[in-house]
Order: structure tokens, then sequence, then C-alpha cells
């Protein structure tokens, strides 16, 4: 009997536990959803209500026509500055997979002499602010004639330190079994990247797709420096253009950033399952 009776005691304990993490873990999230849940409200309002005192979550009207403006608009409008974001995206995640994936292979499978000095340069890179160089790319991409192309802002992305550190760690966690296997069937290492090791890196691929596609498309620094024609703004330097417009629309600016962040929500909510396994297992073994 004095068994029975303890059981109860500790599943509600447990279940007591259960509840206040949970009340805290969702009150911590609400504060995180907070200033999107404004932004996304704000949008909907007009300029003087953005900043009203006393503050109002919702609009006395919803203004569905602030969407449709900044989607529509003349000379910078979402939908040209959504078009050179995908291609930026789309190239800029395209090129950093190939290049990582195959140097990441290269480090964590292949022998050969100065690999880990090499590999300690390539770490060693990760220190160097981005905002370093910007100067010798400019003048780069200037004699090369990509100043003001979309190309300035992809090629850039194609290098990722981040991303081969990643791949190699996965790529680390394989069995050499499988490549042994492999040889022994008359595949080279081309062959065996392809198609034994690499289909199985399918989580560290979609982790390091969420990572690119959210560093190019939230990238600001170098479509500043590097695109000066409004016909070819990205999304992040047309939400800066609305928000330094002489008319001071705040609610266009709002507008123009909730429209900005619908990609990435999406992208993340339909692949949140292979983005914290592959963030897991990236890191198992160094």
């Amino acid at each position: 009997m004095g068994k029975m009776e303890k059981q109860p005691r500790i599943n509600r304990r447990k279940l007591v536990i259960c509840i206040v993490k949970t009340i805290i873990i969702s009150a911590i999230a609400i504060l995180f959803v907070m200033p999107l849940i404004w932004m996304g409200l704000s949008a909907l309002k007009t300029t003087n209500e953005v900043f009203a005192h006393p503050f109002k979550w919702l609009p006395a009207k919803p203004m569905w026509s602030n969407f449709k403006q900044v989607w529509c608009v003349e000379n910078v409008n979402m939908m040209k500055s959504y078009g050179n974001s995908i291609i930026i995206v789309f190239f800029s995640t395209v090129g950093q997979i190939a290049i990582a994936s195959l140097a990441a292979y290269a480090f964590a499978k292949i022998q050969f002499k100065g690999k880990n000095f090499v590999f300690m340069m390539f770490l060693a890179s990760m220190m160097i602010p981005g905002q370093v160089t910007i100067i010798p790319r400019f003048m780069l991409f200037k004699s090369m004639g990509l100043y003001n192309t979309l190309w300035s802002c992809i090629l850039p992305f194609w290098f990722s330190t981040t991303a081969i550190f990643m791949l190699r760690q996965f790529y680390i966690g394989l069995p050499n079994d499988l490549m042994e296997a492999a040889k022994i069937d008359g595949a080279g290492h081309f062959r065996i990247f392809l198609q034994v090791l690499m289909p199985l890196t399918k989580p560290a691929m979609i982790t390091l797709v969420i990572f690119a596609f959210i560093g190019s498309w939230n990238e600001y620094l170098s479509p500043l420096i590097f695109i000066t024609k409004q016909e070819k703004y990205t999304v992040a330097q047309a939400i800066r253009w609305y928000l330094l417009d002489e008319l001071q629309r705040y609610d266009l600016t709002m507008a123009a950033a909730t429209i900005a962040i619908v990609p990435v929500i999406i992208l993340f909510i339909s692949c949140q399952k292979y983005f914290v396994e592959g963030i897991a297992t990236s890191g198992v073994k160094g």
C-alpha cells in the first residue's frame, strides 16, 4: 500500500514541475515573439497610430492598403526586391553548399600533408570581422566589373568557414567502414562523396541551407556598399529606403519588414526537425 501511495505523489510532483517549466518557457517565448507581433500589427496602422499615446496594440481600422503600397510602389517596391533577394539566396546557397561539402569531405576523410595546418588557418579566418574585408572586396569587385551587380553579394557567401566546419564535424561522425567498402568496389573519392557519404548528411545540409538562406536574405552591409541602383535593391535595402523616406512612413516600414520575414518563418517551420537534428549531430565529434 505504501508503494502505491508513493507512486502517485511522485507522478504529481513531476506533473507540477512540468507545468511550471512549460509556463516559464511559454512566458519567455512570448517575450521573444512580442516584437514580431507589434511589427505585424503596426503594419496595419496609420503612421500616427504606430507611436500613439496611450499605446494600443490593435489598429482602429486595419490598413491592408499598406501592404499593397509597399508591394507595388514605383520607385522601390518589394516585388523587385523580393526577386533580387531570391536570386542572391538561390545562387549563394547552391554555391556555398557545393564548395563547403567538398572542402569538408576533404578535411574529414582525405589524408594529405598539411591538412591540420590548413584547417587551422581556415578556423583562424573566422576571427576576422567581415567589415575588415569590405574595402578590399569593393576594390576587387570594381576592377572585375561586378560593382552594382548581384554577383557582388553572391560570391562572398560561397566561401563560408562556418559551413565547412559544421559539415566537417558531421563527416567525421560517419564511419570509415563505408568508405573502405566503397573503395573495395572500385569507387574513387568523388563517387564515394556523391553516392555514399553525401546522402547521409541530409540533416546537416538542410541546417546549412537554413543558415545560408537567412544569412543572404538578411544581408545588409554588402548590398549597402556594392549596390546603389534602386532596381537592384534587396529586401533589406528596400526596408531601409522606407525607413529613410522624408515622410517617415513607419507604417510602410513595418509592412515591408513583415513581408520580409515571411519566407524565413516558412523555411524554419518546414525544416525545423532537420535543423535541430543537424545542430545536435554536427558537433558530436571533433
